[in-house]
């Protein structure tokens, strides 16, 4: 005959009173099955999910990793586009013949060296402000691929201000692109060129010569823009420079995040 019930001693290591507990036999096979399924279950998860607990971070892990890639890859093909741009409207300016074939740099380097730009060496260095306003953006140039680069600085400045010519030169480019809106950029010789953004009117043209503190354009919110403001460039050798260099007093109206 099977017992009803079963009985559990306790007894202590020490000293103390004994304990009985007293549990039907229903009751004592539920605990034991209820045990073995915890038990399996614990060995089954460890066996199936430890594996794909692994698999997950080498997935993330490579996840980052492309995005990281893309974002490198995106970044560059931004700067080309923009060396790109630079030469064409250069050669564009030199009169060069802009057929399939003569899209490098060397053809570039030569008509610059060969054109003829009357202007003194103090005057083709950037040393006017365009505008009057308040520092928001600094330049950037960072190696790290999580940063966005920044090539010149963004002086807020309301819509309709006047944007001055920073050196004398000549405009080889007067137009819209798709990411600083209404776009001038000047050719001052030994390699300088300034970059004027996010401008409202445009009042020059291409080939036009023109002076340091000229009035080139009105200042604006076009193109990719948060806000009014002017965004500047100064480039030299095909390589940015920080206008601050050239205008530390800007650090003065500074209330860009740091």
């Amino acid at each position: 005959m099977k017992p009803s019930r079963y009985t559990f001693l306790v007894v202590p290591d020490h000293d103390g009173e004994s304990r009985r507990f007293s549990i039907s036999r229903k009751g004592t096979l539920f605990l034991i099955f209820s045990s073995i399924f915890i038990f399996t279950a614990i060995i089954i998860s460890y066996i199936y999910f430890i594996p794909l607990s692994i698999d997950y971070n080498r997935m993330n892990s490579r996840y980052n990793q492309v995005i990281g890639e893309r974002i490198e890859v995106l970044e560059l093909y931004r700067d080309l586009e923009r060396m790109k741009q630079m030469e064409i409207v250069v050669q564009k300016a030199l009169g060069m013949d802009l057929g399939e074939n003569d899209s490098t740099g060397s053809g570039l380097t030569k008509m610059m060296d060969d054109y003829p730009i009357n202007l003194s060496y103090l005057d083709n260095v950037p040393s006017l402000l365009p505008t009057a306003g308040v520092l928001t953006q600094k330049m950037i140039v960072s190696d790290e691929e999580e940063t966005r680069e920044h090539y010149g600085v963004d002086i807020a400045v309301p819509i309709g201000e006047p944007v001055m010519a920073s050196a004398s030169g000549q405009v080889v480019f007067a137009g819209w692109t798709t990411e600083l809106g209404n776009l001038i950029v000047l050719y001052h010789g030994n390699e300088y060129f300034t970059y004027y953004g996010h401008n409202d009117l445009i009042l020059v043209k291409e080939y036009e010569k023109v002076k340091r503190g000229d009035v080139i354009s009105t200042s604006g919110n076009s193109g990719i823009s948060s806000g009014p403001h002017l965004h500047f460039e100064i480039w030299k050798d095909g390589e940015p420079v920080d206008p601050l260099v050239f205008f530390p007093e800007l650090n003065q109206t500074n209330i860009s995040v740091k």
